[in-house]
């Protein structure tokens, strides 16, 4: 069944940056209007219901990440980036049956207040409660190179801070040392394949699935 108006929890304008997913495309900020569902962040050209057409969606259970950015002001490094408040949504795309691809994109949206900002962080990782997080981030932008808050060289360069303590259980706010440290402890206790790589912690069992990823 497909969603309807009154199924949306929270709309608004907003600016969205270029995700870039294909290497060579130029970057642009462009005028959006969102509309956040328990199932999808969904962004139109305008937002007359009749005239509007869809430009993009996120679906709410591939979200890792929701956390403030820095896009031109220090660390930021994008000359053409709008005034305004922006933040970020840290993602993996579902596949059609449902299932999250390893690859994560990053959205970056620029609210016209602070007080909207906060508004917008606050419902999404509300709605995003039961989703495995992140642990790590990057603040600023990814520049071809490097990134522009901490000159890491490399795109899966492990994230240069810690994500928010989210309220909900199922996020844990222990740090990457102490991650690897839990992990072995799983393994001895219960018998676990363990697999850890810079950006995943995978724990597998009888064919049960576990996984924290690290932007």
């Amino acid at each position: 069944m497909g969603e309807r108006l009154y199924d949306i929890i929270k709309s608004g304008r907003m600016t969205k940056r270029s995700q870039n997913k294909k290497r060579f495309t130029p970057v642009n900020y462009k005028i959006r209007w969102f509309e956040l569902t328990r199932q999808f962040l969904s962004y139109f050209d305008t937002e007359n219901v009749e005239k509007r057409r869809e430009r993009g969606r996120v679906n709410i259970k591939g979200i890792r990440v929701v956390e403030l950015a820095s896009l031109n002001a220090e660390g930021g490094g994008d000359p053409i980036a709008p005034e305004g408040y922006p933040f970020q949504i840290g993602y993996c795309e579902t596949t059609d049956g449902g299932s999250n691809t390893d690859t994560q994109y990053t959205l970056y949206l620029v609210a016209n207040s602070e007080k909207e900002r906060h508004e917008w962080i606050k419902v999404l990782r509300t709605v995003c409660d039961d989703n495995p997080k992140s642990y790590r981030y990057h603040k600023g932008l990814w520049q071809g190179r490097k990134w522009s808050c901490c000159r890491g060289g490399s795109k899966n360069h492990l994230g240069c801070l810690e994500t928010t303590n989210w309220s909900e259980p199922n996020n844990n706010p222990m740090s990457m040392t102490s991650a690897i440290s839990a992990s072995e402890k799983l393994w001895v206790n219960f018998g676990m394949k363990r697999s850890v790589s810079q950006t995943t912690f995978t724990y597998e069992n009888e064919g049960t699935h576990f996984a924290k990823r690290a932007s």
